[in-house]
């Protein structure tokens, strides 16, 4: 009775829950390679990611958040350097014609006198060179948006020199223009239009003419982007002078497309 009984326990009871205890073993091992094959998986796929530029990290994406909200940014100042430029009263009024060289040399005779009036009342020496580096007889631009760009900018850079009460100011040759394109056949972006100036004077003064160059000397002012810029103190004998070479920079946008205006 007992052998039987335990025959009994042994068939319905002991081998069932053998045959459970194995099942589960194997579709828990089955199971683990499953849930480590997709592990690996995720893995690759993060690393395909982040070689692509995503992150997944709370820090890392703060940071991504950050660099992209400073470029934003910067493309803003980006586009509103241009549009001041565009729409400068010189550059407005004279781009949209054909080139006169007798008009511009007028309107350029014009703006130096108006810059070294104001020279004089300031205590600022104003170099001839100011003015004459944009003056070039032999020059029919054929886009003389430009010339007139560059006469604003150096309309501007003498009216910060003045603002900063400098000792003296000069232009140095040859402005350039250079196009900005994302790459070499791409469509033009914006224009920069390059203007090399010094100037001496007190260490304060340069620093704020090259402040009021990036910042602009008012709120509505025109902002420069600085390209290059040396700076040097006098020696010894006048601890306090100093000079600033600096590369400055306009941005124009491109001539919007005639053809593209419904």
């Amino acid at each position: 009775m007992i052998r039987l009984s335990s025959a009994r326990v042994f068939w319905w009871g002991l081998v069932p829950a053998a045959a459970l205890v194995l099942a589960a073993w194997y579709y828990s091992g089955v199971l683990g390679r499953r849930e480590a094959g997709l592990e690996r998986e995720a893995a690759g796929l993060r690393a395909e990611l982040r070689g692509g530029g995503f992150e997944f990290e709370t820090e890392a994406i703060a940071r991504r958040h950050a660099l992209v909200r400073a470029e934003a940014g910067r493309l803003s100042d980006f586009a509103t350097s241009a549009r001041a430029l565009h729409d400068d009263v010189l550059v407005r009024e004279h781009a949209g014609r054909p080139f006169q060289l007798i008009e511009f040399e007028r309107e350029r005779a014009a703006v130096a006198q108006a810059a070294r009036d104001a020279a004089n009342r300031a205590g600022v020496r104003l170099d001839a060179s100011a003015f004459e580096v944009l003056a070039d007889n032999t020059e029919s631009p054929s886009q003389p948006r430009r010339r007139w760009a560059q006469l604003a900018i150096a309309r501007e850079a003498v009216a910060r020199a003045i603002a900063a009460k400098v000792a003296s100011y000069e232009a140095l040759p040859v402005p350039a223009v250079r196009e900005i394109r994302l790459e070499k056949t791409s469509p033009v972006l914006a224009e920069e239009i390059l203007f090399t100036v010094r100037v001496t004077g007190e260490s304060a003064r340069v620093q704020d003419f090259v402040e009021y160059l990036a910042l602009g000397a008012t709120s509505a002012d025109l902002r420069f982007f600085i390209e290059h810029l040396v700076l040097r103190k006098d020696g010894t004998n006048a601890p306090d002078q100093a000079s600033a070479t600096v590369v400055l920079a306009g941005l124009l946008p491109p001539m919007p497309d005639p053809a593209a205006t419904p």
